[in-house]
């Protein structure tokens, strides 16, 4: 039993390096353990993995000291596919722990430089949802691009990159208002607001409302800590830009003006294509991504004309989890490859920073208000995501 306990132990690492919450993670070992004949209890947290093998007399028990959140979900397809064909007997546990290896060393489907380019293509698209102007949209696609260079110099150094979303708010408030100091149609704060979404939370931030919701109650407060912790980094980050653009320049506020309807199309596809290729989804499942992205944005701006603004991006998540769930029967992978790019353009984590801003401003009453917002709309995507899968189950792990 020691190849079979050996590939179980890595299986159980690759698929919480890749983001997958408690209790998919559980479900889906459990799945493989019972397969292989062994008997096997699991409980996971962000941090680590707990997994005892063996009857309830003769336990053999080990701890993982893991790290999540690596968005990959090319990866994660063929994580999920060598699992099915362990669970089939097409192959041994020792010659899928070796593939497993080699899906783990393997480059990532798109390099550096496309990354980089996509995360200012995803920061200008965000912008025309924002009610920018043009000016609006380019500066944040300029700040993107910036941002998604640094991100790849400082992945080098585990030190550099614990203060990553601290350093690139600061840039980021710090270029914004600099720049609407010679143009009077740049607001600051939206196009922050803009170029920093892809650093925000708001993933982690429905994932961990998704554990307390399903009762992994230990592994969604440490997810939903750790999200607000990243909220007052980059809090701390945009002040110290924002003060320190104030004392070298006059820092206007423009007013918003919105682009044409037809810009807000253009961008949903733009910063669709652009969040599939930062997680680095394989190219088959772009067309399932950039639908799951249509039909949940649409699904939430008729969801607000009818239940309002923060209740209606339930009717969003629910859709997208529909279509997220039938890619998963029609194409036997995980409903995740669909959902995670998806929701990373509904998630509420926008409204976070907005309300942690506001509190260090000394607005209190609004900064409350807006963070509640933001647990609600969080909530209200978490309730879409579960009832699609009550509904129309994705029949599978994960």
């Amino acid at each position: 039993m020691e190849a079979e306990i050996g590939f179980v132990l890595a299986l159980a690492r690759a698929l919480h390096r890749f983001g997958t919450p408690a209790h998919r993670l559980e479900e889906a070992l459990a799945n493989v353990c019972a397969s292989l004949g062994l008997e096997a209890e699991t409980f996971t947290t962000p941090t680590a993995i707990i997994i005892s093998f063996g009857k309830h007399h003769d336990l053999r028990t080990r701890l993982m000291r893991v790290e999540g959140g690596e968005l990959d979900m090319g990866k994660l397809a063929q994580i999920d596919a060598l699992g099915d064909q362990v669970i089939e007997k097409a192959i041994t546990p020792t010659d899928a722990r070796a593939r497993l290896d080699a899906i783990l060393a393997a480059p990532k489907q798109f390099g550096r430089a496309l990354s980089t380019l996509v995360h200012g293509v995803t920061s200008a698209g965000l912008a025309v949802f924002f009610g920018g102007t043009l000016q609006d949209v380019l500066l944040a696609g300029a700040i993107g691009l910036t941002l998604g260079l640094l991100a790849q110099l400082i992945a080098r150094s585990t030190d550099q990159t614990r203060v990553f979303e601290l350093v690139g708010a600061a840039f980021a408030a710090f270029a914004a208002g600099v720049m609407s100091s010679w143009s009077p149609r740049i607001s600051p704060s939206l196009v922050t607001l803009a170029a920093l979404v892809i650093l925000l939370p708001g993933m982690s931030l429905t994932v961990a409302m998704t554990e307390l919701a399903t009762r992994n109650l230990i592994a969604g407060t440490a997810r939903l800590m750790s999200a607000v912790i990243v909220l007052l980094e980059l809090v701390v980050g945009v002040a110290l830009g924002e003060r320190a653009a104030t004392a070298l320049v006059h820092v206007r506020t423009g007013v918003p003006l919105p682009l044409p309807e037809y810009a807000n199309w253009i961008a949903l596809v733009a910063s669709s294509l652009g969040v599939a290729v930062l997680v680095q989804a394989q190219l088959r499942a772009f067309g399932w991504i950039l639908g799951a992205c249509v039909v949940g944005y649409v699904g939430s701006r008729y969801g607000t004309a009818w239940l309002g603004p923060q209740m209606g991006v339930l009717v969003g998540a629910f859709a997208l989890g529909v279509l997220s769930n039938l890619y998963a029967r029609q194409l036997h992978r995980p409903a995740q490859v669909v959902s995670v790019p998806a929701v990373l353009l509904l998630v509420p984590g926008s409204m976070g920073l907005r309300g942690m801003t506001s509190l260090l401003d000394k607005e209190t009453l609004t900064g409350i208000e807006t963070v509640f917002a933001m647990f609600i709309v969080a909530t209200a995507i978490v309730a879409g995501l579960l009832i699609a899968n009550a509904v129309f189950a994705p029949r599978r792990s994960l």
